[in-house]
């Protein structure tokens, strides 16, 4: 099913006339082929990136570049050996910024308290490119949650409702060109946060009610033992 999507991507694009869209396809199909590329769910990673461009097609978006950008916006944190001068070179300055402002600083520990927002998403408030690209991949990771870790699915959540959110908002303020999009990123991801949420907030009462029936257990057991030896 994933492939069809991907040659469905392809023959769209070839009709549109998307000729660097189509080199930035090959380029990532042909990087990103090898197993050690497989997704969570067992797919190839090229897939996300092509889902997240037919997503900015069906809400409208016709910006070549951007949809360069979505096929590329995990190149360089991903695929040892390309750069942004490799991006630049090959489509132009413009992708490379955006792909730039999407990836991720190698050895910043992003989970520390508020560096997500303060390090990675206000910086990239100044220009919408990134924004679009941001909320498009984390719009397609939200939807491809089922498979991963509970700890995974937790933490995203947490990260989405808490720094991600305001992003949306903040980004639909800014750019109203893009404010649909980024109000559909928000009513993508809320059902499957609310999942999630819903699901541990379940476990930790379950959880805590299998301590406390422990706890009585117990106490029977050391109340009878006394009457025993009494």
């Amino acid at each position: 099913m994933s492939e069809s999507r991907v040659r469905f991507f392809e023959q769209r694009i070839s009709d549109m006339g998307y000729d660097k869209a189509l080199r930035a396809l090959d380029w990532m199909m042909e990087e990103m082929a090898a197993p050690n590329y497989a997704r969570h769910d067992g797919s190839h990673y090229y897939n996300h990136l092509v889902d997240v461009a037919q997503d900015l097609l069906n809400h409208g978006i016709r910006d070549e570049d951007l949809i360069v950008g979505a096929l590329l916006h995990d190149a360089v944190e991903d695929v040892p050996g390309i750069t942004l001068r490799m991006i630049d070179d090959k489509f132009n300055t413009r992708v490379a910024k955006m792909v730039g402002a999407v990836t991720k600083e190698p050895g910043v520990n992003y989970k520390q308290g508020d560096l997500i927002k303060v390090l990675y998403l206000d910086p990239m408030l100044e220009n919408p490119d990134p924004c679009v690209l941001k909320a498009g991949d984390r719009k397609h990771n939200f939807s491809t949650l089922r498979s991963a870790t509970p700890e995974k699915k937790l933490r995203q959540a947490i990260e989405t409702e808490k720094f991600f959110f305001p992003f949306f908002k903040e980004a639909m303020k800014r750019y109203p060109r893009y404010s649909a999009y980024f109000l559909s990123a928000k009513t993508a991801i809320k059902p499957h946060l609310l999942e999630i949420k819903e699901h541990y907030e379940e476990v930790d009462a379950l959880q805590a009610r299998i301590k406390e029936l422990e706890i009585l257990n117990a106490q029977y057991v050391q109340g009878e033992q006394g009457v025993k030896y009494a």
